[in-house]
């Protein structure tokens, strides 16, 4: 448990492992706002997380446009106050495509969500951080982002990206008193990884709750000396 209420914005916090962490966070103590883009993602998060819905600030935002990150950054302290911690969950995958054969557009969305939208999101939020002297930042890479594996050329080298923009951005602030980290998840266990491969064990799976674990305690006083870590997060998969 934290020594105090904390301040949360959660990028991505609509979706399952954005619900997941979102919950961690609220059973906690803490304060959280996530960030939406579509109006049915509130009403989804809403249906499926009643007990804390009508608890939590929705801040519209698309998180790839730097002067939208910026005004989301501006209502949330109008709504929450200071923010104290940052988790960066907005993502996708595009896979399945040999580079030879992949659009420009789709190589550019893949840039654009999964590491661009951190990008914004980190620079938006570091100079109150560091200027205030604490804050936690956790950014979400993947296993995939260590090596390239065929056909997956777009969403390696941008979840590959988001491991070393942490560690750019923990050397950067190390002096600050704010932590930089990332978590690598697999596969984890949702009903679309389900539904799309079917034929797997999803017993060897992630589940999100447990995934929020690790990124709550990366942002608890006890993880106070990590810094720039990419924590594995595979399970057994």
């Amino acid at each position: 448990m934290p020594t105090q209420t904390r301040n949360v914005l959660i990028t991505g916090g609509t979706g399952i492992l954005g619900s997941a962490v979102t919950n961690a966070y609220i059973a906690q103590g803490d304060t959280v706002a996530v960030t939406y883009l579509f109006e049915n993602e509130v009403e989804r998060f809403k249906r499926f997380n009643p007990d804390i819905g009508d608890r939590v600030p929705f801040l519209f935002a698309n998180v790839t446009e730097e002067s939208e990150v910026q005004k989301c950054i501006e209502q949330f302290h109008a709504s929450v106050g200071q923010l104290d911690i940052l988790v960066n969950i907005v993502g996708g995958f595009v896979g399945g495509i040999p580079a030879t054969e992949l659009a420009a557009e789709r190589w550019d969305f893949m840039m654009e969500l999964n590491l661009k939208s951190v990008f914004l999101c980190c620079k938006a939020a570091l100079p109150e951080m560091t200027a205030r002297g604490s804050g936690k930042i956790v950014n979400v890479s993947a296993r995939a982002g260590l090596k390239g594996e065929a056909g997956m050329s777009a969403y390696c080298v941008s979840k590959g990206g988001v491991r070393t923009l942490t560690e750019s951005l923990a050397a950067e602030v190390m002096d600050a008193g704010v932590n930089v980290n990332a978590i690598m998840p697999s596969v984890i266990d949702t009903p679309a990884n389900r539904e799309s491969m079917p034929e797997e064990d999803y017993r060897r799976w992630v589940s999100p709750a447990d995934i929020a674990k690790v990124i709550c305690f990366l942002t608890s006083d006890d993880a106070a000396v990590i810094n720039g870590a990419a924590i594995p997060v595979y399970g057994r998969a």
